[in-house]
């Protein structure tokens, strides 16, 4: 699921978004144009003078998205509680990281890779102390 469609243009600085099928937006300087919304992305022009900020996430995690919204809603959260859910449920499914939290890439037999908080990727051994 797509959920933002945009770009920044390099020449004029403009952030420009498509919101929906057939949203054909142009930067003032009329170098990029986007458009196709959550639908699809298009660009149009000078692709190489502008950094894409377009997002998704993979349909089953939007779904489940969702479905934490409507059970907050159900258990009569607040919005703020309504966002913590979501935020959980993307956490949990490796979508966001907490700041300062190190995120685990891969795990060996004897062996985790973590990319750290500064973005540095280290391999750690795993130890168990105390197993008899």
């Amino acid at each position: 699921m797509i959920i933002q469609n945009a770009v920044t243009c390099l020449s004029c600085g403009d952030y420009i978004f498509s919101m929906h099928r057939h949203d054909f937006v142009t930067c003032t300087c009329r170098s990029i144009s986007v458009d196709g919304g959550q639908e699809y992305l298009r660009r149009v022009g000078a692709i190489d003078a502008c950094v894409d900020m377009s997002w998704s996430l993979p349909d089953d995690v939007y779904n489940e998205c969702a479905e934490v919204v409507e059970e907050a809603k159900e258990n009569n959260r607040n919005k703020f509680g309504i966002a913590n859910a979501v935020m959980r449920k993307l956490r949990e499914r490796n979508r966001i990281i907490a700041e300062g939290e190190a995120r685990v890439l891969a795990t060996y037999n004897d062996e985790i890779m973590v990319e750290e908080a500064d973005g540095t990727i280290n391999r750690y051994r795993k130890v168990v102390d105390g197993v008899e």
